[in-house]
């Protein structure tokens, strides 16, 4: 950053000449153990480029897309648990036995496998975490917060 007595003296010399030439100003700049520092307040140009990045994650909405992931994958964990603790038993005492383990076994020259019990609690899953988050969505009225 440049000091203000220094930029008062780029401001003159550049108001002495004509409006197209360049101006060259000697360097005041400080050396520590023979390297020289060409930022007078370091602090300053930190602020402003650490202000520059708050900025870009204001206007992309970055932590709040970050919140909303981090609670999307806690509310997925919540809702399988429910699941497997809750409807998968309601569901084997309706279809008699273990839905991820039924089957169809084709008979042939090699016998082929249909595992369509995990299908069918996969697709189960699925339909609970949609049904979960339309509750949250209209609960807490999610919907209505882009319209004005």
């Amino acid at each position: 950053m440049v000091k203000a007595e220094h930029a008062e003296q780029i401001a003159e010399q550049a108001a002495q000449t004509d409006n197209d030439s360049v101006v060259a100003v000697p360097s005041k700049a400080r050396h520590h153990r023979g390297v020289p520092v060409l930022l007078e307040e370091p602090d300053e140009m930190m602020r402003e480029q650490l202000g520059g990045f708050i900025e870009f994650l204001r206007d992309h909405a970055v932590v709040g897309v970050a919140i909303g992931f981090i609670v999307g994958l806690q509310a997925q964990t919540l809702i399988k648990q429910l699941v497997e603790s809750f409807i998968t038993p309601f569901i084997t005492l309706l279809v008699g036995g273990d839905l991820q383990h039924k089957q169809w076994v084709v008979a042939g020259n090699p016998s082929i496998t249909f595992p369509w019990g995990k299908f069918v609690y996969t697709l189960i899953d699925f339909l609970i975490v949609l049904l979960f988050i339309y509750l949250v969505v209209k609960l807490f009225r999610l919907d209505k917060l882009d319209k004005k």
